[in-house]
């Protein structure tokens, strides 16, 4: 098998390694379409602080220049620019300019706060919540996702269910909200990642879970494969057991991307 693995963090932001580092591990494990997509966040329109967590804008130019030069120099694999967007409320207008560069491949949108709270940071947060409060957070999430996908500034939703990280559910339908937020999705064009990362999360999930993996495939929305990693060595964790599960629901292709185009390419290659 050879595989897309797009949703990919270094040093540039909370990876544990630099884009080159990627390589070997890109190469043993079947990856021929690499892309990164360092964590791009800003609080605001004026703010003039980021967190070390996220690629700092002084280091937006190295970071397009260092993947650039990675372009062409192992033959067996296409290097691809991308940006993971963290969603605020009404953060498109001071996205928009970084989201529709010219040299990214690619974009994900991905939703870590409901409002100003961190649903992913700590499991402290969800412990101090009640029954109620946790509910209106997960129906608060999915609200934000259905914003964030109308946007339309993003090509992949990152990690649809990520708020299940610690193994808090809802106790009452979220039916209506999600039937909202995959309308938005599929209005948007967006392609889901099955992203492995949650088989190593508290929840041992994948994002999103079956289930829901179920209901994007009945409404013939894309996917892509990512293992969200932030070690060279996790860029295809777990990439065959997500495509048994794809092809369990029924999926035949996966998408990949090149200049804001996407690709369908068989899912078994």
């Amino acid at each position: 098998m050879t595989w897309a693995s797009y949703h990919n963090h270094t040093t540039f932001s909370d990876g544990a390694h630099s884009p080159s580092a990627y390589l070997p591990f890109a190469e043993v494990t079947g990856v021929t379409r690499l892309g990164f997509a360092d964590h791009y966040y800003k609080a605001a329109p004026d703010a003039t602080t980021t967190p070390d967590w996220a690629i700092q804008p002084e280091a937006l130019e190295s970071y397009f220049n260092t993947i650039s030069a990675l372009v062409n120099t192992h033959p067996t694999i296409e290097i691809t620019t991308g940006l993971e967007f963290d969603w605020l409320d009404e953060s498109a207008k001071w996205l928009a300019p970084i989201a529709t560069d010219k040299r990214l491949d690619y974009t994900i949108g991905s939703v870590h706060f409901v409002g100003t709270e961190s649903i992913d940071l700590t499991r402290s947060f969800w412990e101090a919540l009640t029954l109620d409060e946790v509910n209106e957070v997960i129906r608060r999430y999915w609200q934000t996702v259905r914003d964030m996908a109308s946007s339309r500034l993003f090509d992949i939703v990152g990690h649809l269910d990520l708020y299940k990280k610690f193994g808090f559910y809802p106790t009452e339908s979220m039916q209506d909200v999600i039937s909202d937020a995959l309308d938005a999705i599929s209005d948007a064009k967006m392609v889901v990642e099955l992203n492995t990362a949650g088989w190593r999360k508290p929840c041992k999930v994948c994002y999103p879970d079956e289930t829901l993996l179920r209901e994007c495939f009945r409404r013939n929305l894309p996917v892509t494969i990512s293992s969200d990693a932030h070690q060279a060595n996790l860029v295809a964790a777990d990439f065959d057991r997500a495509a048994d599960l794809l092809a369990r629901i029924g999926y035949q292709q996966l998408t990949t991307f090149r200049q804001r185009e996407p690709l369908r390419v068989p899912l078994a290659q």
